[in-house]
Order: structure tokens, then C-alpha cells, then sequence
């Protein structure tokens, strides 16, 4: 298994990385492959995807922002492909994230959210460090 972060993307492997993200979140809309393209020439988003035999298996997405007082990172997007679950493609994601983060700024925050019913999802982020807060989370659609 390897973990590359994305600089550039195929047709083929961005219709890898919408079907994962329709089993993340069925609602989720279809980016297309030019969308995906715009997204990876952003300097505040990177995207890693976890791969076997050059097949996209999973993936994790990064997202920078910067405030006045630092920098945080948001890790968005985690999903394995459920036949390749509990061989450490998401922990190899997480923990390569995790040292993209502090290659860029050794004193940023890393943010995440998971939904409760991810039950392993949230172990496997107990188990890398993250801790669970009350932050009184507020969202708008728009």
C-alpha cells in the first residue's frame, strides 16, 4: 500500500475518488475531473489517496486556513474502500497528514469531525492523538 498526495489527477482516478465519496455521504454532488484539477492547484488544499496495485482505495483531504493567531488544518474526506478496511490504509492517511502538517507549521492545530455512528472511524482518531471537545459547532447551508 502506498499514500501519495495528488498534484495532478486522472479521469480514471477522479472517478475513484467520487465513488468514495458517494460512499461517505451519498448526497454527496459529482466533482468533476477539472474541478478535482482546480482543487489540487490550491496551495491550502491537498488531497492523499491511499492506493494498491495503482488503484485509489482511500483518500483523506487537507484543508490550510489561515487566522490572525495561527494556522489551523481540517481533515475532511476520510474514506477506505470497505474491502480494503483494517489493513492501516486509514491510519497510514491520518499519519501522513498528520506530517504534512507539521513540515509546513510545527505549531498548527488539526482539526476533524466524525460522525458518531463511524465507530471505528473515531477509535482510529483516539488512537493518533486527536482528543474529543465540546466546541458547540454552528453550520448554515447556504
Amino acid at each position: 500500500m502506498n499514500i501519495r498526495k495528488l498534484k495532478h489527477i486522472s479521469i480514471e482516478e477522479a472517478s475513484h475518488i467520487n465513488t468514495l465519496l458517494k460512499r461517505l455521504s451519498p448526497e454527496a454532488p459529482y466533482i468533476s475531473h477539472e474541478k478535482l484539477e482546480g482543487l489540487l492547484e490550491d496551495d491550502s488544499f491537498s488531497l492523499f489517496a491511499a492506493e494498491e496495485m495503482e488503484t485509489i482505495i482511500g483518500m483523506l483531504t487537507l484543508i490550510r486556513c489561515h487566522t490572525l493567531a495561527k494556522s489551523k488544518y481540517w481533515i475532511e474526506d476520510v474514506i477506505v474502500e470497505p474491502a480494503s478496511r483494517g489493513k492501516g490504509a486509514g491510519r497510514m492517511l491520518v499519519r501522513t497528514a498528520i506530517s504534512h502538517v507539521k513540515e509546513q507549521d510545527e505549531h498548527a492545530t488539526i482539526y476533524l469531525t466524525s460522525n458518531p455512528s463511524r465507530v471505528e472511524a473515531r477509535a482510529l482518531y483516539r488512537s493518533e492523538g486527536f482528543k474529543e471537545y465540546d466546541t458547540g459547532v454552528f453550520m448554515i447551508t447556504v
